[in-house]
Parts: structure tokens; sequence; C-alpha cells
């Protein structure tokens, strides 16, 4: 009887993992282990710890499981758990000698083992593995036909999948990230037998469109994956990563959903000593920072990551704010040696190279670079790039005083409005306000107050500044108040309401996760704005003005 209830239980545990309910998940197999070990109950428990971000509390329960599945046998059950052990071990704690143990016992398991998906499963290891784009490709391929032969969905998907991923890094675009669209398209409809499988591939998605430099394809899947969310009741299921949850969130434009993704994610590595998935939040957060008209913490965000591809554009964005535009170039026309001026990827890097040598006052160095991009516009026929070439067009026609400077610089608003990009889309509007205001255009004004509006919706509070000022020449003001209390930034009220908690410097850099100068120098604005002199008088205004929040 009790064998009878134990495996009950257990199939309870498997379909609360089907329906994405981790944690009811955990304690079935909690329960189910409490009577002794069993192979399935530990697996599932990874599994579900794995959703539930306790990587290292995964990895014990899974390599007890390997233990289990290898005592009864099964060696190939023991093989695929050996499997994920290495991925999870490079992955996330970049332990290779650990990943290479465990990619060798697989190895050694299936040479004994009979035919099986699991052979499939060894290539897409030694796929991700692989240290040569084309190496990538071969073993993926050779997954494909494993999955092929045994009817495996979870292998096809995710081999599919990688195989996009190692044909971007070979350079081919196209193919590349049409096989991941397809992968994508089986997942989102329920295909896959595991979630797991569906997290993995999007996932992969993300890193090949930035490895491409293509971020109109992310923003086009958002509503699908917002869609197949629903269906599983609002469970997260892109929280196996909140990084790309971010990149999600940024493409549908919720910046601040974003942001609290991507500090979640930073506090979570922190705390667990742990590397980042793929690319590190905190890249990503300097990009939003400097959006925010926050320097000092993108700068101190940026460190430690200079050199990284992901961390290009913050680093050339935190150059440009700074006024530092040959600086920036430099490090653009760096990155376009590494890609090639002629790939998809090069588009982005030759749009911010236009700016920068806008800024240094280099028009025809722009042109050249703006070229360039139009070129690729022309080969890769991709929405955004186009979008971005005719702004491109219409930045230089402005700059050299051209008379179709507004009528590019519409096209470009128009496109990027097209596309859903809103924050493109404002920054755009900005420059065709600049424009007309400069031709003494009589809707420049009109212009310039929705491209605020929309720049101040989106947290772009430095760019929104910018619209301001360019309202306040055209004798309009950009906001009908202060902004917030006392005219205190977003970060700055968050500093005040810590304030109002009766926190410490350290203990509002350690809340907000910023550095002890920084929040030092966040108090320091918040008192001199608010015409305060201690800590008592900020917290009772805090207490006053913004309540218990």
């Amino acid at each position: 009887m009790a064998t009878v209830d134990s495996g009950s239980r257990l199939g309870e545990g498997i379909a609360a993992l089907v329906a994405g309910e981790w944690a009811a998940a955990r304690i079935v197999f909690e329960e189910v282990l409490a009577t002794g070990d069993d192979a399935e109950a530990l697996d599932g428990l990874g599994r579900a710890l794995w959703w539930l971000r306790d990587p290292r509390g995964a990895v014990v329960a899974r390599e007890r499981a390997y233990a289990a599945f290898r005592r009864r046998g099964e060696l190939a059950r023991a093989a695929r758990v050996a499997l994920w052990l290495s991925r999870e071990y490079a992955l996330v704690f970049g332990n290779t000698a650990a990943a290479g143990g465990w990619m060798a016992r697989a190895e050694r398991l299936l040479s004994s083992a009979a035919p099986g998906s699991e052979g499939g499963w060894l290539e897409l290891a030694r796929s991700e593995r692989a240290r040569d784009p084309e190496g990538a490709v071969l073993h993926a391929r050779l997954a494909l036909e494993v999955a092929a032969r045994t009817g495996d969905p979870d292998l096809e998907l995710r081999a599919l999948a990688q195989l996009g991923l190692a044909e971007v890094s070979a350079g081919r675009h196209e193919e590349g990230l049409g096989r991941l669209d397809e992968a994508m398209a089986a997942v989102t409809s329920g295909e896959p037998s595991s979630l797991e499988t569906f997290a993995d591939v999007c996932c992969t998605l993300l890193s090949a469109c930035e490895l491409a430099g293509d971020r109109e394809r992310p923003a086009q899947w958002t509503e699908v994956l917002e869609t197949f969310a629903r269906n599983y009741d609002h469970v997260p299921l892109l929280a196996f990563c909140r990084t790309c949850c971010a990149g999600v969130h940024v493409a549908s434009g919720r910046v601040d959903a974003a942001e609290d993704e991507l500090l979640a994610a930073l506090r979570d590595l922190t705390a667990a000593g742990q590397r980042a998935r793929c690319i590190h939040p905190a890249a990503r957060l300097a990009e939003l920072r400097i959006a925010q008209g926050r320097l000092e913490e993108a700068e101190e965000f940026l460190t430690g990551f200079e050199g990284e591809p992901a961390a290009l554009d913050a680093a050339v964005a935190l150059r440009l704010a700074r006024r530092e535009p040959e600086a920036a170039a430099r490090l653009l026309e760096g990155r376009l040696d590494e890609l090639g001026r002629e790939r998809l990827a090069a588009a982005a890097p030759l749009a911010r190279l236009v700016d920068a040598r806008l800024a240094a006052g280099s028009l025809d160095a722009a042109r050249a670079a703006a070229a360039e991009l139009e070129k690729i516009a022309e080969t890769a026929g991709r929405d955004r790039v186009v979008a971005a070439a005719v702004l491109a067009r219409g930045r230089i026609s402005a700059a050299a005083g051209g008379t179709d400077a507004t009528q590019l610089l519409r096209e470009a608003v128009n496109r990027f409005a097209g596309l859903g990009l809103r924050l493109d889309t404002a920054r755009a509007r900005l420059d065709l306000a600049r424009a007309l205001a400069a031709a003494g255009e009589p809707d420049a004004a009109d212009v310039a107050k929705r491209s605020f509006s929309e720049l101040e919706s989106l947290g772009a509070t430095r760019e929104s500044d910018e619209a301001a000022v360019l309202l306040r020449s055209l004798g309009v003001r950009g906001r009908s108040g202060p902004r917030a209390a006392g005219s205190l930034t977003r970060r700055e009220l968050e500093v005040l309401r810590l304030l109002g908690e009766g926190l410490t410097n350290a203990e509002i850099a350690a809340r907000l996760y910023i550095s002890a100068k920084t929040a030092e120098h966040h108090v320091a604005r918040v008192f001199r704005k608010l015409g305060v002199r201690t800590r008592s008088e900020a917290a009772a205004y805090a207490v006053r003005h913004l309540g218990s929040k």
C-alpha cells in the first residue's frame, strides 16, 4: 500500500512540473523522499528547484538522482542527468573541471547503453561546448538526426534552436534565425513535453538575436510569449532567467518592470556567488541607468565588463553622454573590425557610429558610416535596420542643414512606430522636433511635447530633460510642475522613502544595489532639493508627503 501511495504522489509531482506549479512539485517530491531515496523524486525535485532559482539545491538533488539511476542500472537516464550537471556547472558556476568530468561520465555511460535519444542529447551537449561555429553546427545536425529517428520532440526543438544559434555564430544569420523562429513557434504551441525546453529555446533565441544585432525579432515574439504564459495562469515562465525576462519587458516598453527584474537578477547572482547564465544583468542595468541620466551608477555596473560585447552599447552610450564621442567611436570601430562591416550584426554598431561621428562634428565620417548601414539595410531587408538607416540619413541632413531632414526624420518616426519600438520612436521624434525647430516650423512644439511625454513615461530621464530644454527654448514648459516631490528624480524618491524608514547610507546602498558613495551622493541631493539639513528632517518629510509606501 505504501508503494502505491508513493507512486501516486510521484505522479502528482510530475504533473505539477508539467503544469509549471514548481512550489507544489517541490513539496510533493520532498514528501516522497521523506521515506527514502527515489531516483524519479530526486530528479523531479532538482528540476523544481531549478525553476525556483535554487541552482545549488538543484545540482545536489540531481547528483543524488544520478547516483540512484546508476545503482538501478539505468545508464541512459543517469547519462541524461550527467549531461545536465555538466551544463549547469559550466554555465552557472564556471566550474570547467566539474563540467568536463560530468561530460566524460555521460560519454562513458552512453558507450555502454542501448542506442536511444540520449545519444542525441550527447551531440547537443557537444554542440554547445564546441569552440568553433562549424563544429557546433555539425553536432547540432547530428542531434537533430537522432531526434528524427527516436521521435523525441524536446531534443528536436533544443537541437533546432542550437543549430540556429550555431549558424548565426558562423555568420549565416537569416538561416539561423529562421530555425529559431521555427523552434519558437513549436515551443509556444505546447509541442515539447517539458517547460525546460521552452525556457532553453527562449534563451537561445535572445542570445542569437544579441549576436546578430537583431532587436526587432524579440519584440515580435513578445506578444506570443505573453499569450503562452497566460495559458499557464500567469506562471512566470521566464523566471529561469531574469535577464531574458527583462529583455522581453524592454522590447515591449515596460522599462520599470525590466529594471525590477535586472536588479533582482543581480541580487540573486551576488547572494549565490554565481555567474550569469547568458548576458550579465549588470550590462543591461548600465544601459537603463544611462537612459535615466544616472551616469555614475552606470559606470559602476560596467566595471569589470568593459570588454564584453554585450556591454558595448552601454559603454558607447556612457561616453556619448559624457561628451566623449571620439572614445565612443574607437570602441565601435574596434567592434566592427571584429564583426566584419557587412554583416547584419554590424548594423547596430554602425548606427551608433553615426551618432558618435556627428557628436564629434565629423560629417564626412558620419556619412561613410551611414552608407555602410544603408548597404546592410538593402541586403538584409530588416525593417528595424531600414528604420535606423533612414534615421541616420535624417540626422546627418539635419546636422548639415539639409532641406530633406524633416522628411527623413518623419519617415524614421513612422517606421519605428510601425514596429512598436516605443523608445526608438520617442528618440527619433525628439530629433524631428529639433529639426523642425531649426527650420522654424510651427509644429515643432507639438512634436517636442509628444516626444517629451513618451520619453518621460519610458523612464528615459536624460533625454526627456533634453526635450524639456527644447520646449523651454520654444517658450513652452516641459513639465506642468516639479518632477516628483521637491523635483526629485525617481531614484531620489526611492532614497527618500528609505530615509523615511530610518535606513543608513550603507543600508540604502544595499537595498538599491548601489555603492555607499553613490548612496551618499543621492542623500546629499535629496537634502539640497528639499532644503533639509538632517536625516530626521528628511525622514519626517518622507512620512508626511510619501506615506508608508
